[in-house]
């Protein structure tokens, strides 16, 4: 089954905007709840740092409290890890909770049709909040635990070795007549002197990280099989295809290489820190070998990640923690179709709220307000011997600022209604799959 990326891309938008209502009735209660977790999270972490509860009445305002937070939080990770610890896990907790109470309902909504019970006090929990609590860690925690965990420890012991075997002090004879005089020398000064720090700076690390790339590139020759793309007649040139594979793995891994070597590189030449005067910068090897690794290791986090991404959906509808049609779906082709789908999706969506601020809060409605308030401020002259009321201006500060709350609020509830209708729709695509395969 082919996904239609117009098809699923319209189909979400429209499902967030028209069943916005339905949204908002059983979203509110859990964001307003969300918004008390933040800040008592803000709060809790001023208060570890400080030593002390700490309150409004100390800061003023929550975004000076979170300003605070940023400035200061790297001190209450220091001095007090195991609270800030315990203070992150529950809060992660309790949103965690808040959410799944009303993205479960929403995409049953979205898949099945399945209306959420009515009523404006909504809080629910139950087996299918569990199921996308679930569903979703467990897609993060495998792409992460047993994929990208094992290439970082590897990434970090390989430049270990590296930067070990490049400082080790040797002798060097720098006159080849007189074996009485010598000089103190780095493996790498050495090797650089040779002409040869090639080996210690692409040579090992890509033999390093050699099994995991060909790993990847048995991934991709085996994802893109004949069985896995339905219109395909037959495998009639496997050759070609590990050829077309290994060239598109090289491509996009070559690319994103040179790339970031070259952001790195020239950050770190910049840096004060980058060795002492006169020590040959040999800085290539351990940069290269974080390279490979972080590049081999992002690709197969992406791909899993990616095949797994319709899980929550799959698993909230069919009220099972099977997989089903999860893998299914994104058999061949369809895993970069689905990639577009993932990256237009928020594409859209950001660019929507951009214009929205740009265009609605930042040019209309500061105009609007404007006229509003100088109407008011008028009118309150007029009848006050020419002095204006002095509420008017703290009046209008907090209809600004409530319409600016609103505005951002309501697409909160349209952000999390796409979110539910894209894991509706590619579980009913999934249900296809299955079907077809």
């Amino acid at each position: 089954m082919k996904l239609r990326i117009f098809s699923v891309v319209g189909e979400v938008l429209n499902f967030g905007g028209r069943r916005i209502g339905t949204t908002m009735r059983i979203a509110w209660l859990p964001i307003v709840l969300l918004l008390i977790v933040n800040m008592a999270t803000v709060f809790a972490y001023l208060s570890v740092v400080a030593g002390r509860v700490i309150t409004f009445a100390e800061v003023g305002t929550f975004f000076t409290a979170q300003q605070l937070v940023g400035r200061y939080a790297a001190d209450g990770w220091s001095s007090n890890p195991i609270a800030m610890t315990a203070i992150t896990g529950l809060s992660f907790i309790f949103q965690y909770i808040l959410i799944s109470s009303f993205m479960a309902p929403l995409i049953r909504y979205s898949g099945l049709g399945e209306k959420p019970a009515p009523g404006v006090m909504r809080l629910a929990f139950g087996p299918d909040q569990l199921r996308y609590m679930f569903s979703n860690f467990f897609s993060i925690l495998f792409s992460y635990l047993v994929i990208l965990a094992p290439i970082i420890v590897a990434s970090l012991f390989v430049m270990k070795y590296l930067v070990d075997a490049v400082s080790k002090t040797m002798v060097s004879f720098p006159d080849p007549n007189s074996l009485h005089t010598i000089k103190l020398v780095t493996a790498g000064d050495d090797l650089a002197a040779r002409g040869v720090e090639w080996i210690y700076a692409f040579a090992i690390p890509l033999g390093a990280v050699a099994p995991v790339a060909i790993l990847i590139w048995a991934i991709a020759f085996l994802h893109f099989h004949p069985r896995n793309r339905p219109n395909a007649n037959g495998d009639t040139n496997p050759i070609m295809r590990a050829l077309v594979t290994l060239g598109a793995v090289t491509i996009v891994a070559g690319g994103a290489f040179y790339f970031l070597r070259e952001q790195i590189l020239h950050y770190l030449k910049s840096a004060a820190s980058l060795g002492a005067e006169g020590a040959v910068d040999i800085s290539g090897a351990p940069v290269n070998a974080i390279l490979f690794f972080g590049i081999a290791g992002y690709i197969l986090f992406g791909y899993f990640s990616l095949r797994l991404y319709p899980y929550p959906g799959v698993a909230v509808c069919r009220s099972s923690l099977a997989l089903g049609g999860t893998l299914g779906l994104s058999r061949g082709w369809n895993l970069i179709r689905l990639q577009i789908i993932l990256f237009a999706v928020p594409v859209l969506l950001t660019t929507l709220f951009v214009i929205i601020n740009l265009g609605f809060l930042s040019m209309l409605m500061p105009q609007v307000i404007g006229l509003l308030y100088e109407a008011t401020a008028v009118s309150t002259r007029l009848v006050n011997s020419g002095v204006e009321g002095g509420w008017v201006l703290p009046l209008f500060i907090w209809i600004w600022t409530i319409i600016k709350m609103l505005v951002t609020i309501v697409w909160s509830f349209f952000y999390y209604g796409v979110l539910a209708g894209l894991y509706g729709r590619l579980y009913r695509d999934s249900e296809r799959a299955e079907t077809s395969a």
